[in-house]
Parts: C-alpha cells; sequence; structure tokens
C-alpha cells in the first residue's frame, strides 16, 4: 500500500476524484467525529481504483495530490457465506472486506439455514452489509469497493469451476480455488456436499460459521499474495 495513503487522517469515497465532493455523512464524520484539523491530509477515491490525496481546509477537502490509479488484482477472490443469526454476518463482512476480499456472497437459504429471509428483509440485509463493506473500505484504505450480492442459490455459486466448499477434510489445492463457501451454523447437508466439485479444509477445530468465513478469505489472500 502508497504510505501517503495509509497515513492519511481519512480515507473517503466520492463519486469523482478530479472534482472531490463529500457527502453530507462524510462531511459529518470528518468535521464532528473524528474531528480534523485544516491541513490534515484526507485521501479520497471513487472506488473503482482512482485515488487522491486531499488536505481539510475549513470543513471542505482540497486536492493536493495527483490522481493515482490502481489495477484490480487479476483473480476475483469470493467468500459465499450463509447468514447467521445475531450480527454476526456484519462482523464477517467487515472483516472480509479488511482483509482484501474482493467479493462477497450472501447465500439463499440452505436446508440447515437458521436465518429464512422474505424478500424485503433479504433486500434490507444486503443493503446493510453494502453499507458495512464501504465503511470497511474506507477503514482499511480500499480503493476499490467490494462486490457485495445476494441472495443467490448454492448452485449457481458452485457452477464457477473455481469455486469449493469449506468443509472438514477437505483437500482440494487452493491454488485452483477462487471461491470459498461457508455453510451456516448446521453446516451443510450431505446432500449440499455433494454437488460439490471440491472442497477445502480450514483447519483443524470446530469454527463458528462466520469465524469460518473470516479463516477461508484469510487463507485465499495469503495465498494469492505468496
Amino acid at each position: 500500500m502508497n504510505e501517503s495513503l495509509r497515513r492519511s487522517a481519512a480515507h473517503v469515497f466520492v463519486d469523482d476524484v478530479v472534482a472531490p465532493v463529500l457527502s453530507d455523512e462524510d462531511a459529518h464524520h470528518l468535521s464532528r467525529v473524528l474531528r480534523l484539523r485544516d491541513g490534515q491530509s484526507v485521501s479520497v477515491s471513487d472506488g473503482r481504483g482512482s485515488w487522491r490525496l486531499c488536505e481539510w481546509r475549513a470543513g471542505s477537502i482540497v486536492p493536493t495530490g495527483a490522481i493515482v490509479t490502481e489495477q484490480r488484482a487479476r483473480e476475483t477472490l469470493t467468500v459465499a457465506l450463509a447468514p447467521v443469526k445475531g450480527d454476526r454476518t456484519d462482523d464477517a463482512v467487515e472483516k472480509l472486506v479488511e482483509i482484501g476480499i474482493d467479493r462477497i456472497v450472501v447465500l439463499a437459504a440452505l436446508e440447515h439455514s437458521v436465518v429464512r429471509w422474505d424478500p424485503d428483509r433479504a433486500a434490507a440485509a444486503i443493503a446493510r452489509y453494502r453499507r458495512i463493506a464501504r465503511a470497511a473500505s474506507a477503514q482499511s484504505r480500499r480503493v476499490h469497493l467490494p462486490v457485495i450480492e445476494g441472495p443467490t442459490a448454492l448452485a449457481d455459486v458452485l457452477a464457477h469451476t473455481a469455486a469449493a466448499l469449506g468443509e472438514p477434510g477437505g483437500e482440494a489445492d487452493l491454488s485452483g480455488v477462487t471461491t470459498i463457501v461457508i455453510g451456516p451454523e448446521g453446516g451443510f447437508s450431505p446432500a449440499e456436499v455433494a454437488i460439490a466439485g471440491r472442497t477445502v479444509d480450514l483447519g483443524p477445530s470446530v469454527l463458528r460459521a462466520d469465524t469460518a468465513a473470516v479463516v477461508a478469505g484469510t487463507l485465499m489472500v495469503a495465498h494469492r499474495r505468496r
């Protein structure tokens, strides 16, 4: 990561980095929550790879640096997960974004799913996950916003040849996997495991579903960096 980007006092997303304008929400956050002082550095990004440095001056931002454009990684890393009770899915989404996952797919209800949404609740949940992902991207200084989508049927996720289930005893080589699918609290049913072409093992212990999602993402990101 660019050192100037890393050390900026805040990072925000704007529609246009050529003439960046803060949203009312971001302006309030920088001035009232972070309490920035005039002259502090603020990095802005369009979420599509372009970013630049600005300065906080009298309640607004003034561009000071050249526009930098960073290309996306060649492979898109995806974690697909079944939502779980409470706010643990929120936490998983936040951590997956922070570690660098490119795409998060929320699964439609599986055989052992406890969480089962009607269409309105599903739409509201996906919208919340996108807000969480945006905030986590700002905190972690990402310049590419991740894709958040769903609810998606398990079969549709597994239709991609680079997908594998996270399952104890799985033997797939991570070098050929760019999507790991995490089941609900009760795990995958035998029928669901049977339709998966590949499975990957996430370690020797029994993990909560939200923890398994973060472990899966971490393993893929570490493998890509190697």
